[in-house]
Parts: C-alpha cells; sequence; structure tokens
C-alpha cells in the first residue's frame, strides 16, 4: 500500500536527520542498533535491540525502484552472532538473520513475506573486507542484494578519534535489470557513530549513517 511505503520512507527520513543509526545486526547486550540507507533505487531502515551478546531482534524495511518497478518488503527479523575471531589487532564476525512480515509489489495486493541474510566481515585497523547478502521473497516478488567489500585507513587512529576508510564496494540486486554496480565510498566511523558516502559508476549517490546506543 502506499500509505505503509510512505510512512516507511518519512519515518527513514526523519530518523536519518535526526543522526540516528547502527552497524552490525548484533552488539552488545542491552544495546539498540539504528541503521538508514537511502539511494535513488533502494532505501532501507533497521531497528534492533541485542538481548543478548550473540542475539537481537527488531525490524527490517526494505523499498526497490527499479525500471519503474517498485517493491517494499517490512519484516521482523532475528539475528545471531555465530561466531567471533578476536585476534591481538584484528576481528572477524559471521553473522546470520531470519525474518517475516509482509511484502507487496508495485500497487498491487500484499503477502507475506520471508527474509534471510547472511553476513561476514573481517578487519584490522588498517583493512577492511566484507560480504554481505540479504534476500526477500514473497508470492508477489523476490530480491537479493549481494555486496563484497574492501578498503583500508590511511592513517591509523585510536576508536575515540574519527577515523576515516576509502572502500570499494561491488553490489548486485537480482531481478533489477542491472549490471554489477562499483561504488567507490568513503566511511567516517567516530566512536560508536557512523557516516558512508559514495557515487556508483552509473552516477547513482548512496549514502548510509549507523549508530549504537
Amino acid at each position: 500500500m502506499k500509505s505503509t511505503r510512505s510512512l516507511f520512507l518519512a519515518s527513514a527520513v526523519l530518523l536519518f536527520a535526526t543522526g540516528l543509526a547502527m552497524s552490525h545486526p548484533v552488539s552488545f547486550r542491552g544495546g539498540h542498533q539504528l541503521m538508514v540507507g537511502a539511494s535513488e533505487s533502494m532505501q532501507s531502515f533497521e531497528f534492533y535491540r541485542s538481548y543478548t551478546a550473540s542475539e537481537a531482534y527488531g525490524i527490517h524495511a526494505m523499498r526497490f525502484d527499479f525500471d519503474d518497478v517498485e517493491d517494499f518488503a517490512v519484516v521482523m527479523q532475528h539475528n545471531w552472532l555465530l561466531k567471533r575471531w578476536n585476534q591481538p589487532t584484528a576481528q572477524a564476525n559471521l553473522y546470520a538473520g531470519l525474518g517475516g512480515g509482509y511484502g507487496e509489489a508495485g500497487d498491487g495486493g500484499g503477502s507475506l513475506a520471508g527474509l534471510g541474510y547472511a553476513r561476514f566481515d573481517y578487519e584490522t585497523r588498517r583493512i577492511y573486507t566484507a560480504l554481505d547478502c540479504k534476500f526477500f521473497g514473497s508470492s508477489d516478488f523476490t530480491r537479493a542484494v549481494s555486496t563484497a567489500s574492501i578498503g583500508f585507513a590511511p592513517y591509523k587512529a585510536e576508536f575515540d578519534d574519527l577515523n576515516t576508510w576509502l572502500i570499494l564496494k561491488a553490489e548486485h540486486v537480482s531481478e533489477s535489470g542491472e549490471d554489477i554496480a562499483l561504488i567507490p565510498e568513503v566511511r567516517f566511523f567516530w566512536k560508536n557513530y557512523f557516516l558512508e558516502f559514495g557515487v556508483s559508476t552509473d552516477g547513482e549517490f548512496r549514502t548510509f549513517f549507523m549508530v549504537h546506543f
């Protein structure tokens, strides 16, 4: 329904404007995470509460707009930190998520929708890599968003300092009619705040803002 999509987009814009957002799908016990992302073809909103150090639950909504075909889904999602590898100068994480809710394609009627999510990342204070995939499916549409990222920090900073990263991301959205997009990005990270800007090789501006609290 258009009213549902309008409410989602208005909430995302408001939360982005007031500076609320998030990073990993699971944080510390009792912590909250909020993420808002926007581009011309996709908008996303996620909010989770971590009730343990390895489990979180919340809401995940996405809107897709490719070739005048508009898909929308909103689900209740549960996330797990399956494994964390801690090293003296590096860390790696493996996450998974499942969700269920509502989805619709275009202006047609809606139906039940499901979500599957997986993420692996590895980073040091100078190197960053990540693989990420989320799949939305309903009787009306299916969308899979897959990304691979690699980047580096031009200088080594402490946690309380402003961290800067230069990232190259490859992204593919199924059923979009588009090829794999390459997206150079600049990422700023300060304490629990995270802001990212990028422009894809086809000229589409991307932004992503997150925070843990």
